[in-house]
């Protein structure tokens, strides 16, 4: 049985041959043809990869996603998560859109050193209060297309996004990429360029490599609930950044963090052009699940984190870890 590791540093199946494959003569075929080829190409394991922009292709080198190219011509190189902002060693404020947010002392945050990690449009909203964050996390490909300037508006903070939100940004927002150091992770199960896992198999994996993913066992069919130790290797998105974001800072090494407008309320983020929320409805499917599994995940291992919002539903047990 192969690890996590040994199939992520396999060989992607050629991302030309796909791109010419799919973007290239089979769009100029006639649908009845196109169509039923397409499905041929993407079949099986591959079938994550059906809505990807083929524009775009990554390279990989070992497990990590290290470069992006369009057309054939590199756009632009990655760092390694491990390496974009060092290990983080002081306390964490995660500065989410819910609208408790507009109620937070952000003078306080200014004067408590702390290091300060924004999602989505949450560096254009620390821009208004006079903050610059310390470091950016995007994973909607969705918010990319619509609203990729508020990455645009924080130029210069490290950025940790989604392979797929990567590709859009590049396309809406090419500006957000330049003079930014970046890290691309990949789903759990939804790599580039390489074949997904039945949930047998991805559990025998997970075993052969010191189960690195908590996979939650409500029946998500994408496979969305879960806590992932190793985020490099792959994350659970979980219908909301924020616990994307608690992958990658916990990842590094933060221990002490306090969530700032994590609502989880189901209505519109303060900026209604980053998307309507369907926080409401993946609540119990997907969010809850996922921030189980996290404090199974630390428990016993000195993670204190505290949820500010006066109005989230998640339990406070959740956090008491």
């Amino acid at each position: 049985m192969k690890t996590i590791a040994e199939h992520l540093a396999g060989t992607p199946l050629d991302p030309f041959l796909r791109k010419v494959a799919v973007q290239g003569s089979l769009g100029k075929w006639p649908k009845f043809l196109a169509k039923p080829v397409s499905k041929l190409v993407w079949s099986g394991g591959y079938q994550h990869l059906k809505k990807f922009d083929h524009d775009y292709t990554f390279s990989r080198e070992g497990t990590d996603l290290v470069s992006m190219s369009r057309n054939g011509e590199e756009v632009k190189r990655f760092e390694r998560l491990g390496d974009l902002i060092g290990p983080v060693d002081r306390p964490v404020s995660l500065v989410t859109l819910g609208p408790s947010a507009k109620e937070h002392d952000w003078e306080a945050v200014k004067a408590s050193g702390r290091m300060v990690v924004a999602v989505s449009g949450g560096g254009t909203f620390l821009k208004e209060r006079g903050i610059t964050p310390d470091l950016l996390v995007v994973s909607d490909p969705d918010f990319s297309k619509a609203a990729g300037y508020h990455v645009v508006n924080v130029p210069g903070v490290p950025l940790v996004i989604e392979y797929r939100a990567a590709a859009a940004l590049h396309r809406h927002f090419p500006e957000a990429l330049e003079g930014r150091r970046i890290a691309v992770i990949e789903r759990v199960n939804k790599w580039y360029g390489l074949p997904a896992f039945d949930r047998d198999g991805l559990d025998k994996v997970n075993a052969a490599s010191g189960s690195p993913f908590h996979i939650s066992d409500v029946p998500d069919k994408l496979l969305r609930a879960g806590w992932s130790d190793r985020p490099e290797w792959g994350f659970f998105p979980s219908a909301t950044v924020a616990i994307m974001a608690l992958q990658v800072i916990i990842a590094l090494g933060a221990k002490d963090i306090e969530i700032i407008g994590m609502d989880l309320g189901g209505g519109n983020s303060l900026y209604s052009d980053v998307g309507k929320s369907r926080l409401a409805e993946e609540y119990q499917a997907v969010i809850l699940p996922s921030f189980l599994e996290m404090g199974e995940a630390l428990s016993g291992k000195g993670t204190d984190i505290r949820n500010l919002s006066p109005t989230c539903p998640l339990p406070p047990s959740v956090f008491k870890i």
